[in-house]
């Protein structure tokens, strides 16, 4: 499993300051702004299913030949304080219902069983998408898929390759894109398909940039990879208004494994 580029790591540092900032400067001018202070509120009151979500992606990192202390879960934490307090303010959408239901035992088994369901139906949706789009882009721009050499920032172990996922495409990017982008671009235009929108071209964008690991990869065939990654991302935005936070977080994980469980040696 390689080492991320210098620019990746600092990328990173800056992005998890930021965010430290942002908790920050809520909980802080909360206290005396009174516009602010009810969302201040709702993010403290965030802090247990934050902290659960930063656990799963502390253990996933570790378990995934990372880190159990890994400090971007710093970030995990302090997007989603911000992301549920963002979503849970939207009336009639509720971002975690598989944990509600478990937690009031109402239906557990239905919705851990839904929740499986339309992950692995996720899965050959994102597949197809994502490759075909790949591919006719490439074909147009006359570029060329290079993806194979990001196997090689993966575990060699095909099922510690899973956790690895689960904390990066799955956790921290499902927390930064759906959970905070989707949520803040729904409050600011009301509109849910535009929420999409924008928040899978932040996700488009974001591949190209350091705080992706895979980034320099992905600029070896740039337009092809922003179109299909924006694609996705809105087949992910889909399923995160209709079905929520963790289901898209499990199928995005695993449309991004089985194939390379697959490709894999």
């Amino acid at each position: 499993m390689q080492q991320p580029p210098t620019e990746v790591i600092t990328a990173h540092l800056v992005w998890m300051i930021l965010w430290i900032l942002v908790v920050g400067f809520i909980l802080l001018v909360g206290r005396r702004k009174e516009s602010l202070r009810g969302f201040r509120e709702r993010v403290l009151a965030q802090w247990k299913p934050s902290l659960a979500i930063t656990t799963v992606y502390l253990l996933s990192s570790g378990l995934g030949g990372g880190s159990f202390l890994n400090p971007f879960a710093i970030t995990v934490f302090c997007q989603a304080l911000v992301g549920l307090a963002l979503a849970k303010s939207i009336s009639g959408f509720e971002p975690l219902p598989v944990t509600r239901a478990i937690v009031q035992r109402e239906k557990a088994w239905r919705s851990v069983g839904l929740m499986l369901l339309v992950a692995l139906l996720l899965v050959p949706v994102v597949v197809i998408v994502g490759s075909l789009v790949l591919n006719i882009t490439q074909q147009i721009f006359g570029e060329t898929n290079q993806t194979s050499e990001a196997l090689g920032m993966l575990p060699a172990n095909k099922w510690l390759t899973f956790f690895a996922l689960l904390s990066g495409a799955g956790i921290a990017e499902e927390t930064t894109y759906r959970l905070v982008f989707l949520s803040l671009f729904q409050r600011i235009t009301r509109r849910r398909w535009l929420a999409v929108l924008l928040s899978a071209l932040v996700f488009g964008a974001y591949h190209l940039s350091p705080l992706d690991s895979m980034y320099r990869v992905f600029w070896q065939f740039p337009l092809s990879q922003f179109l299909a990654s924006t694609l996705v991302g809105v087949v992910l935005g889909i399923v995160y208004i209709k079905r929520g936070y963790e289901t898209v977080v499990l199928g995005h994980t695993l449309g991004n494994w089985i194939p390379m469980m697959i490709f894999m040696d």
